[in-house]
Formats: structure tokens, sequence, C-alpha cells
């Protein structure tokens, strides 16, 4: 198993997945426009150095950012996190990597050979850079949540190179999508909700005055109390369902991390905390597979398998922490519904159903010039980062209030 596994330019694969991007949209229900302001921006950077820096709201992001790709007549590399390369028996890893993905193993430390693959893309300028900078699904329509230092602090390394080679700026597009759901979407949504609740056997007596959040509300409680169960975790009573999710997973995490002897720090971020024993169990996978010894052989396998399944508990972690930040959106819309029904329906049955259609609206902001802000790095990287953190999260949300607000406006 190796840790980091660089982008490959395999022209005739991204060709194909070009072609089939129709079937792929049609299987999941999905239409993507993109502005003519956005297809502009991607165009103006053809003979730039720039990375495409896109909010994270939803599992299907990924099949966006590569339909602009297609919209724009580019192609693109792009950066996933490392546990996405083994889905799939590691055909997925195959896929992603024929269509210029490169991986990152998320944790405590920054990943050596990610980061230098990341500097080393942004200064040849080949082709552009698609990045996720909120790390994981959000989940959220109402806001974008802090960027990962170590990305910001990737790309100021770039540019200083950039400065000293040639004197060229890496520009930074801020680049939203916003998801709408359509009305074709409400009848298969309580089907769906329905299907769940039989499946963790949850009454529906006394139930018909309930709202559909508060229908669904009520199976994600339920689903909380099933794995609590399963994991001889006791909650903390009389606490939201979004702070529920949070400590469950942390506890799955912590559990799995004393299990294995992996070190943390009790105060760390819950996230920090389940990407830092995930990339510890796979350090400890790679050591074990590399020791040469026939007596050894059996206990390996057998230590591996078992790190394996506290993988799956760590995968299921990070899944109860989506949700919980999902659950925080300030509205209760038809998106955050549908998100959670997709979600919570691939988590129990291990698949999901069509649940009618959505939009994907994709829309970009002016480039930031990231040259303008390298001497403020230079005498103050927190400052400096901070700075870009904070343009990019406004122009980010400001095209999706624009995208938001201009779908109300023709709506009758």
């Amino acid at each position: 198993m190796h840790d980091f596994l660089p982008p490959i330019d395999n022209p005739f694969v991204v060709i194909l997945a070009k072609l089939l991007l129709p079937l792929a949209k049609s299987q999941n229900g999905l239409e993507i426009n993109v502005s003519q302001t956005c297809k502009a921006h991607v165009k103006s950077l053809a003979k730039s150095h720039a990375v495409l820096m896109i909010n994270h709201s939803d599992r299907f992001d990924p099949l966006c950012a590569c339909a602009l790709s297609k919209e724009c007549n580019e192609n693109f590399y792009f950066l996933a996190s490392r546990e996405q390369f083994d889905r799939q028996l590691g055909f997925a890893g195959w896929v992603l990597q024929n269509l210029g993905t490169y991986s990152v193993i998320r944790g405590r430390r920054v990943e050596a050979a990610s980061a230098k693959k990341t500097v080393s893309v942004l200064v040849q300028g080949k082709h552009r850079l698609v990045e996720f900078p909120e790390g994981d699904v959000t989940g959220r329509n109402d806001e974008i949540l802090p960027l990962k230092e170590d990305g910001i602090r990737n790309l100021f390394e770039a540019q200083r190179q950039l400065l000293e080679l040639t004197e060229e700026p890496l520009l930074v597009l801020p680049v939203a999508m916003y998801y709408e759901v359509r009305h074709d979407s409400v009848k298969p949504m309580i089907s769906c909700l329905e299907s769940l609740e039989r499946l963790l056997n949850l009454s529906t007596v006394g139930t018909t005055e309930l709202s559909f959040e508060q229908k669904i509300k009520r199976l994600i409680s339920h689903y909380l109390e099933h794995l609590s169960n399963y994991y001889g975790i006791v909650l903390h009573e009389k606490r939201s369902l979004s702070a529920e999710l949070q400590e469950l997973s942390r506890k799955i995490s912590v559990t799995t991390a004393n299990a294995n002897g992996c070190q943390f720090d009790p105060n760390e971020k819950t996230d920090v905390l389940l990407y830092g024993v995930r990339a510890d169990l796979r350090k400890r996978i790679d050591t074990c597979n590399d020791i040469d010894c026939k007596f050894s052989g059996l206990l390996t396998k057998s230590a591996n398998a078992k790190r394996k399944l506290f993988t799956k508990d760590l995968d299921r972690a990070e899944q109860l922490l989506i949700l919980a930040s999902t659950l925080e959106n300030r509205e209760f819309s038809p998106e955050v519904a549908w998100r959670i029904l997709d979600r919570l329906e691939l988590e129990l049955t291990g698949k999901t159903t069509a649940k009618g259609h959505r939009t994907a609206w994709i829309d970009a902001s002016e480039p930031i010039d990231l040259s303008t802000l390298y001497s403020e790095f230079e005498i103050n990287e927190k400052s400096a980062i901070t700075k870009v953190d904070t343009l990019v999260r406004a122009a980010l949300f400001n095209s999706m209030q624009n995208s938001s607000r201009t779908l109300s406006a023709f709506k009758p």
C-alpha cells in the first residue's frame, strides 16, 4: 500500500470520462449549469499559474468539477483525500489518478509528498489545480467553513518560487457551487424516509402530525441510538442532534485510537483527531506489510484485518461529522433534507436510490492575485493566511448568495 499517489496524464481516460459525463449526470438526477461569468474567468487563466478553490457542500462536487472542466475545454489536476483512492478495491484510485488526481493524507501533520506536488503543479502551470479547501463535505448552504491553513501555506510557497523564477503571480479563483432540489424530489424523498424508518424498525404510529423535518430528525435520533448501543457509548442527554453526532464521532475515534495504541491530543478538534488516527492506522498497516518474516506473516495479516475494521469505524465517524455539519444549516431546506436522507440511505443500505432531480449552479468571482499578499506573508504568515481565508470565503459566499437570489427571482 503506497501513501502518496501522483496524478497521471492520460488523455484517453479524460476523454472517455467527459464522454460518459452525461450518463453520470443522468444516473444521479443532476443537471449542472455553469455561468458564462465562470467560464470566462476560467478561460482567462489559460496561460496563468492558478488554483480553483471550490466550496465543498455536496458529495457531487467532484462530478461538477469534472463538468466544469468539460465546459471550459480544459483539463485540471485535482487533489483528493487518500482514502478515496482505496474505494472499489482500488479501481476508484486508478480512475482518479488517470483523471489527473493526486492524494493527500489528512491529519495532524502536513504530508510532505502531497504538499511538494501541489507546489510543483502550481509552479509548472501545465494544468490548473482544483482544490476543495474546506476539507471534507460540509453540507452547508448558508456558510463557507474555514479553509485549511496548510493548503493556503502551500499556495504561498508556490508564489514564492514563482516570484524567484519568473516574477509571475499565482491566481486564486473562488468557484461556488449551489444546489437546488426540484419539485419532483418530494415524493421520492418521502418514500426514502419511509423505507429507512422500516429498516430501523421505527414505528410511525402517531406521527401524522409531525413535519417532514421532525420526521427526519426523529430518524437521525433513532439511528444514533442504534449506533450508541452498538459501540457501547453513552451520550449526554438533552443535547442537539448535531452535538450528539459530533460526540459519538469523537468517541468512536478515541476508542479506535486507544485500541490501536495511537497517540492523540485530547484537546484537538474532532475532525483533526479522526484524520490523525486514520493516518496512524494507515502507517501501521504499511509498517506491518514491510515486515519480512514468515513467522510473523499470520500475525501481520490478522493485525491488518483488525485495523481495516477500525478504519471502517472511522469512515462511519466521518459520516457522522458530515451529518452534524449539515444539520447546522440555519434553515432546514429541501436541499438539507435531501442531503441528510441521501447520506443516511448510503450508510444504512450501502447504496442510494433516485430521489428526483437537482440542479447544480456553478459561478465564480474575480481571481485573487496572491503576489499582492506575499510581502505580508513574509512579515506575518498568520495574518496573510487569515486574509486569504477571508477573501476566498467571502467571494464564495457572495457567489452562492447570488445564485440563490437569481433562482428565487425566477420561481413562480
